[in-house]
C-alpha cells in the first residue's frame, strides 16, 4: 500500500494466505508477523512474495486459538515478540535473538488484547477486564495501570513521535476511540 500526500491509498499487492489472520505487525521491510486463529502455531510470518513461515519460541503456547483470543506484535528495536492470551490473562515477551523471554501474569492484566511499545521502551497492554491499559517494562515488570475511561479496551497504538496514544474498545453500544497525550 502507498499513501499519497492527499491521503489517497493505493493497493500494491494482494497476498493469499493459508491461515486466518487476527493481528499483524511488520517484522522487517518485506516480512510480516501475523497472529493467527484456528491454526497451530498461533504466530506465522509471511513475506511480500507470499512465502509463509512459522514462528516458534520455547515460551509461546503451541496451540490454536479461537478468533479474538490472542494477539501478537513485534518490537523491531529489541527483536521481541509480544503475544497475549486472553483466557490465561498472560502476556508473553519473547526475545528472538537470545531465545529468552518472560511470561507476565498480574492481577492488573485481565483478558489482555492489543499492545504497543512507546518511546521509552515500555509496552502498553490493553487489559479488557480491568478496563485499563497496563504499562510493562521490557524486563517484564508491571509498572502501572492507567484508567482510560472506557469499557473493554482492545486496540492501542502510539504516534511515530511518541507523543500521543490512541486506544479503541470493543464494547457494543459504547464503542469509542480515545486519543491521549503522553507526558
Amino acid at each position: 500500500m502507498s499513501v499519497s500526500e492527499d491521503s489517497t491509498i493505493t493497493m500494491l499487492k494482494e497476498i493469499t494466505t493459508t491461515f486466518k489472520c487476527d493481528s499483524i505487525s511488520l517484522l522487517d521491510v518485506d516480512t510480516f508477523m501475523v497472529g493467527t486463529y484456528d491454526h497451530r502455531p498461533p504466530i506465522r510470518t509471511i513475506d511480500v512474495d507470499g512465502n509463509e513461515g512459522e514462528v516458534q519460541h520455547k515460551l509461546l503456547p503451541d496451540k490454536p486459538y479461537k478468533f479474538y483470543k490472542s494477539a501478537c506484535t513485534y518490537l523491531p528495536s529489541t527483536k521481541t515478540i509480544l503475544f497475549t492470551d486472553i483466557e490465561q490473562h498472560t502476556v508473553y515477551m519473547c526475545d528472538i535473538k537470545s531465545e529468552r523471554g518472560r511470561v507476565i501474569t498480574h492481577d492488573k492484566i485481565r483478558a489482555p488484547r492489543g499492545m504497543c511499545a512507546v518511546a521509552n521502551g515500555n509496552v502498553f497492554v490493553c487489559s479488557k477486564k480491568t478496563h485499563s491499559i497496563v504499562e510493562v517494562s521490557l524486563r517484564g515488570d508491571v509498572l502501572m495501570a492507567h484508567d482510560v475511561g472506557m469499557y473493554l479496551p482492545c486496540a492501542i497504538s502510539v504516534s511515530t513521535d511518541g507523543s500521543r496514544l490512541v486506544v479503541a474498545n470493543s464494547a457494543r453500544g459504547q464503542r469509542k476511540i480515545k486519543l491521549f497525550n503522553i507526558v
